[in-house]
């Protein structure tokens, strides 16, 4: 049977200026046989140099009057360019089924002229010496989706003092030049405001590639600086009360523009008057002007007078421009309040220490801190309380005792060797002012005589018990046990005993002293025949010993 030939369309197109577009979206292929396309051919006869062409991957860019064939696997890589300038010339196309070529099919290719770019840019203000990047500004828009790939910018004004544009490879670009930029150093493009007011005219142009856009024109303003507003409200400080000026200051800036210095002057000229301390000087003279940059304000201080009294002070601020109006405000200096401290009435016993840190109450209506305490005692008595600190253990009464309020941790009241109350003061010192004294009653309590008391106990001839285990001491004061006593009523040759490692066995009808740390070394020995005999134990809390106990040993066999 006969090959029937396939059929290959393609329809007229039209792409932009230099614009590609894959081949194998424009034909359209058919055959009878239902035989796949197995090559393309293709034929240009667009001769001019900036018309269309074809590419493909074997041959490149292909010159026009030329056969060019494709197999149909490669027709996904094959490509048509728009020419370079506006204009329409007329392609070809068939394809082949393996067996037979089909008719050639012709199609116009139209490349669209280019529409030129649009740049504008809209007036603008900018204060004195105000910088601007200029791509902040443009507007650009392209109907054929170009992309700018260069601007162009042009400042009419000539004046010495008009605004400029800055560039990265121009400073200071002179008025009348075309200033031609790269559309990627657009952001490194700055438009700044002229030293003094004024209005000029600018110009922006934009390029695709292809075509200039129309120049577009714009107004650059300078427009005036408004002076900043620095104020400050009146203040009170205590005598030589320190204050940061930067807590103090409220600014603000019509245009928005950051202080960059500010300006200080003290019209106080007593020597007891408040001033200013910078870190630069130290302290600063009245009746000058103190300049400070603003990175340094929180390094600017102002002290209160050593004396009370007012001053007036003033403040202004510079923001690069222009200085602000001064600002007057008047610095007081409060008269100290003095501080209060006091102590309630305590009770302590025979020989007890406590912390005089625990029992003070301070405060002060000006919220200084105590720097100093001073301390007094009346009592005169040999065996009353006293004071101690670190650098004297045992203080004298009717002498001033004055401690750093940094050791008062360290400073401590012994109670009295026997019982009795004295009357004791206290004051603070705040750094300037001492508080009034404050008397306390210290009484140093009697003490209560500790108990010792050991159970009737039965041992076997001759068995031994630690003493220790026997004992029961309670203190009402909670005095600890200093020394015990013993004593044993048996007298007989057979009778139990005491044994300690100081004596060995220790003798009936004789008190027998023993150190707590050697309770345990303390026996008690069930006698050598059955009876029973009387023993006794008392303690020593340091102060008083207890009643005598009494206690049956009973031995049996």
């Amino acid at each position: 049977m006969a090959n029937t030939k396939p059929v290959v369309n393609a329809n007229d197109h039209s792409l932009h200026l230099d614009e590609w577009s894959q081949v194998a979206g424009w034909f359209s292929y058919s055959d009878a046989d239902g035989n796949p396309a197995t090559q393309y051919q293709l034929w240009d006869s667009g001769t001019g140099a900036t018309s269309a062409y074809y590419w493909t991957p074997g041959g490149g860019a292909e010159s026009a009057n030329t056969l060019i064939t494709v197999s149909a696997a490669d027709l996904a890589n094959t490509w048509v360019r728009g020419g370079h300038t506006a204009g329409a010339e007329t392609l070809w196309v068939r394809a082949f089924d393996g067996t037979d070529w089909s008719n050639w099919d012709t199609f116009t290719l139209t490349t669209l002229a280019n529409t030129k770019p649009v740049a504008t840019i809209n007036d603008h203000n900018l204060h004195a010496n105000e910088w601007s990047h200029v791509s902040s500004w443009i507007s650009y828009s392209d109907a054929d989706a170009n992309p700018a790939t260069q601007y162009q910018f042009w400042d009419s004004g000539t004046g010495a003092t008009s605004g400029y544009f800055y560039t990265s490879s121009n400073s200071h670009w002179d008025a009348n030049t075309v200033i031609t930029v790269d559309a990627a150093d657009l952001a490194n493009t700055w438009v700044r405001g002229g030293s003094a007011t004024g209005a000029e005219t600018m110009w922006v142009r934009a390029f695709d590639g292809y075509d200039w856009g129309n120049w577009d024109t714009f107004t650059l303003n300078t427009i005036p600086n408004t002076p900043p507003v620095a104020t400050i409200n009146d203040h009170n400080l205590h005598a030589n009360e320190w204050s940061q000026v930067s807590s103090w200051i409220s600014y603000s800036d019509a245009d928005g523009n950051p202080a960059t210095q500010y300006q200080f002057f003290d019209g106080g000229t007593g020597a007891t008057s408040g001033y200013y301390w910078t870190q630069a000087h130290g302290q600063e003279n009245a009746n000058t002007v103190i300049t400070v940059d603003a990175a340094d304000l929180a390094n600017t201080w102002v002290r209160g007078g050593a004396a009370t009294g007012s001053e007036t002070l003033w403040v202004r601020a510079f923001d690069g421009s222009d200085w602000g109006n001064w600002d007057t405000f008047t610095l007081t200096t409060i008269p100290n309040t003095a501080p209060v401290a006091t102590i309630n009435d305590h009770s302590l016993h025979i020989n007890e220490w406590s912390q005089v840190s625990s029992w003070i109450s301070y405060s002060d209506a000006d919220a200084n801190p105590a720097t100093q305490y001073q301390f007094f005692d009346s009592g005169t008595g040999a065996t009353s309380g006293y004071f101690w600190t670190p650098d004297n253990s045992h203080w004298d009464a009717n002498t001033v005792v004055t401690v750093n309020a940094a050791d008062l941790n360290n400073t401590y009241v012994r109670g009295g060797q026997a019982a009795g109350s004295e009357t004791m003061w206290v004051r603070a010192f705040d750094g300037s002012d001492w508080s009034s004294w404050d008397s306390f009653s210290f009484t140093t309590l009697p003490n209560n005589a500790p108990m010792a008391t050991i159970n009737d106990h039965i041992l076997h001839t001759n068995e031994w018990a630690q003493a220790s285990s026997w004992i029961s001491y309670s203190d009402a004061d909670a005095n600890p046990a200093t020394q015990y006593q013993f004593w044993d009523g048996g007298g007989n040759a057979n009778s139990g005993y005491f044994w300690t490692a100081a004596h060995g066995q220790e003798a009936a009808g004789g008190a027998i002293t023993v150190n707590p740390a050697d309770l345990g070394n303390v026996w008690v020995r069930g006698g050598a025949a059955a009876g029973a005999e009387t023993m006794y134990v008392r303690a020593f809390d340091g102060i008083d010993w207890s009643s005598w106990d009494s206690f049956t040993l009973t031995t049996i066999l």
